[in-house]
């Protein structure tokens, strides 16, 4: 089975039953590319003043509506960063509590802990920020669920995979917070509001909408 060269936008998965298989084969038509796509365009682009900075901005009722929700975003075939903190560099975790260090690899997880003071705070949407950290050979996400403002610990609504250290020790984790709106400030960076269903990206320079292919 050839497939012609062109964009296919898919709006649900493709199911290949056992009819369909072995021994068929399915390919490019030669010296064509096709490209089965299951991104959705994003068009409709105002421009607002964001964190002190022009920006992109579109409204997504089905956002808005819960129906709806995504993690990646391409503007001509790049992937966008969502906005993190620190803009260089990294925080490191300071104290787990009921966490024994050294610790070394186990099957024991945790869901709190705390960054440096001041490095955390009571963010617009907190619970769609995420604290990422690398330990051991795991790059894990830890969603935000509670964050007091006193103690500074935050509560996350997964458990970690293992100790929160960096490796066989006393080294706490390295870390950074995404998906923090406040810092959306630098070209490149985009943010999805799931509370009003709003999707803004600060484009790099030469992109315009009339020149750039957004896709979620």
């Amino acid at each position: 089975v050839y497939v012609r060269g062109g964009r296919y936008a898919l709006r649900e998965p493709i199911v290949f039953t056992p009819a369909d298989s072995a021994p068929v084969t399915y390919a490019a038509y030669p010296g064509e590319t096709p490209v089965l796509d299951g991104g959705r365009r994003i068009e409709g682009w105002r421009m607002e003043t964001v964190n002190g900075v022009r920006a992109w901005v579109a409204d997504l009722p089905e956002v808005a509506s819960g129906k709806c929700y995504f993690r990646s975003l391409y503007v001509n075939g790049r992937r966008r960063q969502r906005p993190c903190l620190p803009k260089k560099g990294l925080y490191r975790i300071t104290e787990v509590p009921g966490m024994p260090v050294p610790a070394g690899w186990s099957n024991d997880g945790y869901d709190r802990f705390r960054l440096g003071d001041g490095q955390m705070k009571r963010w617009r949407n907190l619970t769609d920020v995420e604290i990422v950290a690398y330990h051991f050979w795991i790059d894990e996400r830890f969603p935000v669920a509670e964050f007091d403002d006193a103690s500074q610990m935050i509560t996350s609504s997964r458990t970690s995979r293992a100790p929160l250290v960096e490796a066989h020790g006393q080294q706490l984790a390295p870390c950074f917070i995404e998906n923090v709106f406040e810092a959306l400030t630098d070209p490149g960076e985009w943010y999805l509001d799931r509370s009003n269903g709003r999707l803004y990206y600060v484009p790099l320079p030469g992109e315009t909408p009339e020149n750039s292919a957004v896709y979620a």
